[in-house]
């Protein structure tokens, strides 16, 4: 778990994550911020290769937040 590197992430991907992580679904909040769903996947995948950790797992009807967006979305 690298937390200590969200300083290097570029903001609309922090932006990006809390907004999945409220509505629970990757494509409604691409919706929300304008963008496409793959667009969003793949900021989704940048995301856990600076952090080195999954930040959502896939579920039914959507996608919950693991353990490390859980740690990480307090501080974003």
């Amino acid at each position: 778990m690298n937390i200590e590197k969200i300083d290097q992430i570029d903001l609309n991907l922090l932006r990006l994550f809390a907004e999945v992580y409220d509505c629970g679904s990757v494509s409604v909040a691409a919706e929300r911020l304008g963008i496409s769903q793959p667009a969003a996947s793949n900021g989704l995948a940048r995301l856990r290769t600076v952090l080195g950790n999954a930040l959502f797992a896939r579920a039914h009807g959507g996608v919950r937040p693991t353990p490390m967006a859980d740690h990480l979305i307090g501080p974003v």
